[in-house]
């Protein structure tokens, strides 16, 4: 009988794509619909929907508010899936963490979220963005809250604080660039 050589990153991984593949599987979900506003927030015990009034206040408000919100957004959600799988996590690096959190975005509804680029030793991010929850609105001022999201997100895979800005912003998509510093 040989040794058998159990690849515990790669297991990791496909796991963890199973999971979010199916986002209901989650134990924490905070998904955003752009198409109709609604706001739903899952834990153990609760649900809440917020509506779309308030999305509007995020996306038309003061920038400095709607990336700090969406930071944190970034920071907890993506933090519980890095929680649940804390002793796997340690061995990933960032480029496989953000394989990770964009497609976790994507599901939960913040919009299609693609990773266009990402150099880890400098800490930088590139990606692009399309039916996010600002180009949802016709008349957002901003895209920070989903510049916030994702700054939060490269925060927790490089595990240092990171800022993000929007590089370009068209009709149907956005490119944010956040760094890790």
């Amino acid at each position: 009988m040989g040794n058998m050589v159990l690849d515990m990153e790669g297991e990791f991984f496909k796991l963890a794509k199973k999971i979010l593949s199916k986002p209901k599987n989650l134990y924490k979900v905070f998904a955003i619909s752009p198409h109709t506003g609604r706001v739903t927030v899952m834990g153990a015990d609760n649900f809440m929907v917020v509506g779309s009034s308030v999305l509007r206040q995020f996306s038309r408000g003061k920038e400095d508010r709607a990336y700090r919100t969406g930071y944190k957004c970034g920071r907890e959600m993506f933090g519980s899936l890095v929680k649940e799988f804390d002793e796997e996590v340690k061995t990933q690096g960032p480029r496989k963490l953000m394989d990770l959190g964009l497609p976790l975005m994507t599901n939960t509804g913040w919009g299609d979220l693609e990773l266009v680029s990402i150099n880890v030793s400098r800490g930088e991010v590139t990606v692009k963005g399309e039916r996010t929850i600002e180009l949802g609105y016709s008349r957002a001022a901003h895209h920070m809250l989903t510049c916030g999201l994702l700054s939060g997100i490269v925060s927790r895979a490089f595990e240092k604080e990171a800022r993000g800005e929007v590089v370009k912003a068209g009709k149907d998509s956005v490119l944010f660039r956040i760094t890790a510093a």
